[in-house]
């Protein structure tokens, strides 16, 4: 370590030199940084349902739509003329391909054309009620609710939702907007809330734990300098790279300032311990790296694993998460390597003014806990996860990622409560006859009946309804042979802009219905594939909870592979570092206690094990393995320097218990910035992370001393 810091004191002006143009350059790498809003990242790389999804749009076109739905307690000429506004604006826009709506320009009555200006509102109101549920127009005991169904190109994007919400601000009536797309696009408002305020929050909130172990303002920002510097240089390399941020990438940065701050602690702790002992700065830097260089090499290594096991898990969303995290975690490494040997080679004043005692000293409790209450906590702990776990759910859709005040939560369950659903399913049926013949008119009918019998089914749009409430306007009874049938499909797909274009394809034979389910639960969309597929086999389903639902499904055995992986790869570290198959096994212990008190935590409680929460498992394998390795590698330290067991736990224990707590405080709290974030999937990740925290450090200070003291009595080399 002398080399090392020699090199630092030598050549410090270039290297604090190359620290600013770095700084510079990632400054600069963040501004181009896109967002990535795909929902589809959250499904298999592999998805069945993900190639139908392109077929559609091979026959049909863009598929999005947006839903746009007023609230008016009246239907008169004055709430005609403003709904016409909006509609009209909303049709302006460059990204709408067209709108169908309950504001027209004209309205075809008794097979005139007619201004919607020039028509009174109750001959409207009788015009749209003969439209059954496709009509635009629907009243309730809470009033009427007019709505458009804005048809978009493939540009569309997060500026015409603004567009389109400012459109609505036109008029004062309570206004709700759904749909596929408005969800995704959505989401860019709140990835853009979470970079610009969590970050900082975090970093505030783990300054202030920091500052109570450290006693003094100065070595308190040194300790989080690295992880907030990886955390800059990460998101610099990701906007000169060109990648995407997603909801799940959001975080990135969080992780990086929570996690990649333990370094910087316990360097920063072993640093004042040998500045207390009056050394000077040089010899205070080559001593602290003498006993943590390697623990913070390893526990940097192992952080990174736990993220980089994540990649086993076949989607992209994850594989993102996982190489921003892990390469921010090693850029948090090199910053304090880097960074703080750099600053602190002429620094003065990093000890306290005064000396204080702490009130609250957890580590003396904790060890109060070694031997058999140890024991009895570990045996609750499974004993317990053993009972709950099989209660665990996988249940995750694309309105779970809201919380409920937020407004896509609040505009969905409006859509749903007015329209029967908010996010359709695609329900496909390729016939055999000829789609404007009777014959499949009757076939679709009946599949639509059948799905709608079942109370997985709240709505359908059938294009054959359609063609039924057109024949009632002008006839009696059934549509009678395939000349009318033909006739009456003509009138209406003469309009370009009728959504008949959007359920039919003539010429491939393909009808689409539009199957709006009760929710969007696993079990609810496994009912209706199988009962669709029971109707006819060759019907096939698909949506974007589809493909959300497909990775559910597989989600807890590619957990179980990313679990073993990082547990593998761990305990080889570990043996490598620590030169003890012993000392490794027994460090190891910890974290799968913990990994096993989090499926036993999620079986107990609410939260899912989905694609958010599933990230936590691994994660806590490479962060809670860091507070084993820095007690056994202490540990092992001293027991070569002072040749006796109880004195080399001790001593162990006293010099990483407290850094070991403080940090563990520290990510919690850290993290319990995503509370405030309002999306829910950044809450559980919260709650998942202070569970992991507590059950590793709980038994890292309690078990571990006890199994060296029985185990390691005689000297381990």
């Amino acid at each position: 370590m002398n080399k090392y810091t020699s090199f630092i004191v030598k050549r410090r002006k270039i290297l604090i030199i190359l620290f600013v143009l770095a700084n510079i350059a990632s400054l600069f790498g963040i501004i181009r940084i896109k967002l990535n809003t795909d929902f589809s990242m959250f499904s298999p790389n592999e998805s069945v349902y993900e190639d139908r999804l392109e077929e559609l749009e091979v026959v049909f076109g863009e598929l999005n739509q947006i839903i746009v739905l007023i609230e008016h307690d009246d239907f008169d000429v004055d709430t005609i003329s403003d709904l016409r506004g909006v509609q009209e604006l909303i049709e302006n826009m460059d990204n709408v391909v067209f709108v169908q709506g309950v504001a027209p320009e004209n309205l075809v009555v008794h097979g005139i054309e007619v201004p919607l200006v020039n028509l009174k509102a109750d001959v409207v109101e009788e015009y749209y009620n003969n439209f059954g549920e496709f009509s635009p127009l629907t009243k309730n005991d809470n009033g009427y609710y007019s709505s458009f169904t804005v048809f978009i190109s493939s540009d569309f994007d997060q500026h015409d939702i603004s567009a389109i919400e400012n459109a609505l601000d036109t008029v004062e009536y309570s206004s709700y907007i759904s749909g596929d797309l408005y969800n995704q696009l959505k989401i860019s408002d709140y990835i853009i809330k979470i970079l610009m305020f969590l970050p900082p929050l975090t970093i505030l909130v783990i300054l202030l734990v920091f500052r109570w172990q450290m006693g003094a303002i100065k070595p308190t920002l040194l300790s989080v300098l690295p992880a907030g510097i990886g955390s800059l240089w990460t998101f610099g390399l990701i906007g000169w790279l060109g990648n995407e941020v997603s909801i799940l990438t959001a975080i990135v940065p969080i992780f990086i300032i929570v996690i990649g701050s333990a370094d910087g602690l316990h360097f920063m702790s072993h640093f004042q311990d040998s500045k207390k002992e009056g050394k000077d700065n040089t010899t205070s830097l080559n001593e602290t790296l003498k006993i943590v260089g390697i623990p913070m090499i390893v526990t940097t290594l192992t952080s990174m694993v736990g993220f980089i096991s994540l990649l086993s898990m076949n989607t992209d969303s994850i594989m993102d998460l996982a190489v921003f995290s892990s390469v921010g975690i090693l850029l948090a490494g090199v910053a304090t390597w880097y960074v703080l040997p750099l600053l602190l080679v002429t620094s003065k004043n990093i000890l306290p003014k005064h000396e204080r005692k702490l009130k609250l000293d957890m580590s003396k409790y904790l060890k109060k806990l070694w031997g058999v209450p140890a024991l009895v906590i570990v045996a609750v702990i499974l004993i317990g996860s053993f009972f709950t776990y099989k209660n665990i759910n996988n249940e995750f859709n694309m309105l779970m990622i809201y919380k409920d005040y937020t407004i896509v939560s609040e505009n969905a369950k409006k859509v749903t409560e007015v329209n029967g659903g908010s996010i359709p399913i695609y329900v496909t049926v390729e016939l055999e006859d000829p789609l404007l013949s009777i014959e499949s008119m009757e076939e679709v009918n009946q599949y639509s009946a059948s799905l709608l019998a079942t109370e997985d089914v709240n709505k359908i749009v059938n294009p054959y309804a359609l063609f039924n409430i057109v024949y009632q306007n002008i006839g009696t009874g059934e549509i009678p042979n395939e000349a009318v049938l033909g006739m009456i499909y003509s009138n209406v797909a003469q309009d370009e802009n009728s959504v008949i274009h959007n359920l039919v394809a003539v010429d491939e034979g393909i009808v689409r219905l539009l199957v709006f389910s009760k929710d969007l639960n696993n079990q609810t969309l496994t009912n209706i594939e199988d009962k669709a597929i029971s109707l006819n086999s060759s019907i096939e389903v698909t949506g974007v909870q589809y493909l959300m639902k497909d990775l559910n499904v597989n989600i807890a055995q590619m957990q179980i592979t990313s679990i073993m992986i990082a547990l593998v790869v761990v305990f080889a570290m570990l043996i490598v570092t620590l030169r003890s198959i012993k000392i490794a096994f027994f460090s190891l212990l910890p974290i799968i206690i913990t990994v096993v008190s989090l499926y036993g935590f999620l079986g107990i409680s609410s939260v899912p094990l989905n694609i958010t929460t599933v990230i936590i498992f691994s994660i806590t394998i490479g962060v809670g393995i860091d507070y084993a390795v820095h007690f056994s590698s202490v540990y092992r330290h001293y027991l070569h320097e002072e040749k006796n067991n109880e004195i080399a736990i001790e001593k162990a224990y006293k010099n990483t218990s407290r850094p070991i707590i403080t940090n563990a405080i520290g990510i919690s709290l850290g993290l319990s910035i995503l509370m405030a974030s309002p999306l829910t999937i950044h809450f559980n990740v919260s709650v998942l992370m202070w569970v992991s925290m507590i059950v590793s450090v709980l038994i890292t200070l309690t078990l571990l001393p006890f199994l060296f003291k029985v185990f390691g009595k005689k000297n381990i080399n």
